[in-house]
């Protein structure tokens, strides 16, 4: 195959101008099976994500209802939710690792407003454990709340918390907006 030009593809004796040989009813027979394989394995995972969102819903709504909320509330959050686990996950997250009684409603709320709805649990749920001052639980989860980033603003607040003596709020505050100086926070001027 030394030298070979443009002119050698185009002439009759490459293979491509032998449709006779290439072109057989065995090889149209194996090209419609394959064809037909590769279209059944691309249904075949929508079958399974319809099985899966049905699940979820399931899910969705038996968590919810497990914190309390009325059918009619659970029906219209899992039906809203685009991933309907996530959202149950994150409720439950909150509403199992705070101390204080939050509304579940008030909880569901926040789960509706953000945008990483599975990160918002983790958030609550690793401020709360991971921090000792955790006097105002409403303050982490409206901050994490706020947060474009919820395990990142997360590990902030518990990575600085082990090295400085910040109270939780200042912390949450610092975490939300780090260009803010630690006097205006504290009140000082």
């Amino acid at each position: 195959m030394s030298n070979m030009n443009f002119s050698d593809f185009c002439s009759d004796t490459f293979p491509l101008f032998a449709p006779k040989k290439y072109f057989s009813k065995l090889w149209i027979y194996l090209v419609t099976i394959q064809l037909f394989s590769c279209s059944l394995l691309m249904a075949i995972p929508e079958a399974a994500t319809a099985q899966a969102n049905r699940k979820s819903f399931r899910i969705c709504s038996r968590d919810l209802l497990s914190v309390g909320l009325s059918e009619e509330e659970v029906a219209n959050a899992c039906g809203a939710a685009l991933k309907p686990r996530d959202l149950s996950k994150c409720v439950t997250k909150i509403y199992d690792n705070t101390t204080t009684e939050f509304p579940a409603e008030k909880i569901l709320l926040n789960c509706q407003q953000v945008r990483r709805v599975d990160e918002l649990g983790t958030c609550v749920e690793n401020i709360n454990t991971s921090v000792k001052d955790t006097f105002n639980e409403a303050t982490v989860l409206e901050s994490c709340r706020l947060s474009l980033l919820p395990e990142s603003f997360s590990s902030c607040v518990i990575g600085l918390s082990a090295n400085l003596g910040l109270s939780t709020e200042e912390l949450l505050a610092t975490c939300l907006n780090p260009n803010q100086q630690i006097s205006e926070l504290s009140g000082e001027e």
